[in-house]
């Protein structure tokens, strides 16, 4: 097996015909392209539910790392439509974390997670041979809300406004900068590092998706793995749809423009926690509503009848997006840990 996150074939082969006793009251199973499950409660409401590894890189500070590792996983559940509001987190520490290091990142967790919210009320902690960072133990999110406010790939429509914000390679970038400041310092006006640098702290789309739900959405999928790109692409293979988008309506931040370019990789394939990507029938009404809260947007699509991702170029051609076959984002990360 590959490093990283199982193929489509694995899961659709080993995982998902073996899920132990299927029960009726799941109306959201795992499947590609859909970050949560859902359960329904019987009584107009539903219970969402996402797991993650716990993610803290020690680079950061274990603060700053425990606010990213908090954020990934409410991102995920956000797409849901329903907003996070309890956590179970296991712990499984390395054995050269020190006490006043483990102290950091657990205030760290409990700050990030009292701004969104949301109560730990289990979970286990201990420290073993043979854990090191990043992944150090999972990290489970509950929400509970309103069915109707549930975002699902049934729910999408021929004719639905395709919605992005903040744009590509959000995370690439601002997981680049920090991990290699002085590399970038070196290579970048002034004013553009700072940008990329404060990018970190762009890397959620909990807020995003909480301000889209509000309005009224009816799927929604943040962009990790494979960028937006990929992103799009499992959205289109999950609602069996056709997602038509238009060149001349995407964005880039500049900071993003000019990292990507300085290190040659594509950001539209490229890993970008912080991105949502929104299918609603409310699309001006959400574009509004974000700007409002000062996040940038647009509608740059629209959902069609066929199958797949279709890009619309500036002269009027057609190409199709195919899922990547890898985010250019590893190699960099790889060449320059070797540089820096």
């Amino acid at each position: 097996m590959r490093l990283g996150k199982i193929d489509e074939k694995i899961f659709s082969e080993i995982i998902y015909p073996n899920l132990g006793k299927r029960h009726k009251e799941v109306i959201v199973e795992p499947q590609s392209g859909v970050d949560t499950g859902a359960i329904d409660l019987g009584d107009g409401r539903v219970l969402v539910v996402k797991s993650d590894p716990v993610f803290i890189v020690p680079q950061f500070g274990f603060k700053k790392a425990a606010w990213f590792a908090v954020h990934i996983l409410a991102s995920d559940v956000m797409t849901s439509g329903i907003p996070p509001k309890y956590a179970l987190i296991d712990l499984n520490l390395p054995p050269k974390i020190r006490d006043e290091e483990f102290k950091e990142m657990w205030l760290g967790i409990h700050e990030a997670l009292n701004e969104i919210n949301v109560m730990v009320v289990g979970g286990h902690t201990g420290v073993y041979e043979g854990t090191d960072y990043p992944m150090v133990g999972g990290f489970s999110m509950i929400g509970i809300g309103e069915k109707e406010k549930l975002g699902t790939p049934s729910k999408v429509r021929i004719g639905d406004s395709i919605i992005i914000t903040k744009g590509p390679a959000i995370e690439a970038t601002g997981l680049l900068v920090n991990l290699y400041p002085e590399y970038f310092r070196e290579r970048l006006p002034q004013d553009i590092f700072k940008e990329a640098y404060d990018m970190y702290w762009k890397m959620s789309c909990w807020k995003d998706g909480l301000i889209a739900s509000n309005v009224g959405i009816h799927l929604m999928h943040d962009a990790t793995e494979g960028g937006v790109w990929n992103a799009l692409v499992e959205i289109a293979m999950v609602t069996k749809k056709e997602l038509r988008i238009y060149e001349d309506k995407l964005f880039i931040n500049r900071a993003v423009k000019e990292v990507t370019s300085l290190v040659n990789i594509d950001p539209w394939s490229s890993i970008s926690e912080g991105t949502m990507i929104i299918i609603s029938d409310k699309g001006e009404k959400i574009v509004e509503a974000l700007k409002r809260e000062g996040i940038e947007s647009a509608i740059v699509g629209e959902v069609k009848e066929g199958e797949g991702v279709t890009l619309v170029k500036k002269d009027g051609s057609k190409q199709r997006i195919e899922k990547p076959t890898e985010d250019p984002f590893w190699r960099v990360f790889f060449e320059l840990s070797k540089k820096a």
